[in-house]
């Protein structure tokens, strides 16, 4: 289970992507918001550094803390964190349309990514759309034998709700890299670009806590919707 603190971060940022905290909104002080998630001050104290630290909240001397940025309409990528498009923008906010959901087997470079020789895979394409505005085309690639059952209401939602709860495969570590890039064919069809567009590339491989890998994906996000996010700590 996670500590105490990392729910309440988790609740508030969500409180704050799904737009219940509006941008330069002021958030309930440390007290309250003690007495609502039941812990001690110093729990809500960790929770709300860490959002100041990834840039979401900044606290205003003698006035309190408010929301830095509103985040909904933007896929903020974390560097510290894995998690779904579902849980960063909200249900109510983000549709996915599936495009293309099939099996076939990898090519070369595919299973050496996934790390598998002749394995069946599934292949699949979606477009994230917030708020109705296309954003994200994204490819993914996974081995039907680490992932079995997979189905299309799973990629209409979450897959990794799926892999959590359904198959109870907890999910480790991502291996992330980032470039930019001009808009290629189907991002001009799907993400209504034009050939001298960007589009910011975020290739991905992720790993269970097994060690198995279980996804290799292309993501392919708008330039201007695109918002990259970590935290650097200094272990010197």
């Amino acid at each position: 289970m996670l500590p105490k603190y990392k729910l309440v971060y988790e609740d508030i940022k969500s409180k704050i992507n799904n737009n219940t905290y509006k941008t330069n909104e002021k958030i309930p002080d440390g007290s309250s918001l003690a007495e609502h998630y039941n812990c001690s001050k110093l729990t809500i104290t960790k929770a709300l550094d860490l959002l100041v630290q990834q840039g979401m909240l900044i606290r205003r001397q003698g006035s309190g803390t408010y929301v830095k940025e509103n985040l909904s309409n933007k896929t903020t990528v974390e560097l510290n964190q894995i998690s779904s498009y579902s849980k960063k923008f909200g249900k109510e906010h983000l549709k996915s349309t599936v495009i293309d959901f099939s099996i076939t087997t990898p090519t070369k470079d595919i299973a050496e990514k996934l790390n598998i020789t002749d394995e069946y895979i599934y292949r699949i394409l979606r477009l994230r759309s917030v708020d109705n505005e296309p954003q994200i085309l994204e490819e993914t690639y996974m081995p039907i034998y680490v992932i079995p059952g997979l189905k299309e209401k799973h990629l209409e939602g979450s897959i990794y709700d799926y892999i959590n709860n359904e198959l109870n495969l907890k999910i480790q570590s991502a291996h992330i890299s980032i470039e930019g890039d001009k808009a290629n064919a189907n991002d001009q069809r799907y993400l209504n670009l034009t050939e001298s567009d960007f589009i910011m590339e975020i290739e991905k491989i992720c790993y269970l806590e097994n060690g198995k890998i279980f996804e290799y994906s292309i993501t392919h996000h708008r330039y201007e919707f695109f918002k990259f996010n970590t935290v650097l700590v200094n272990n010197i």
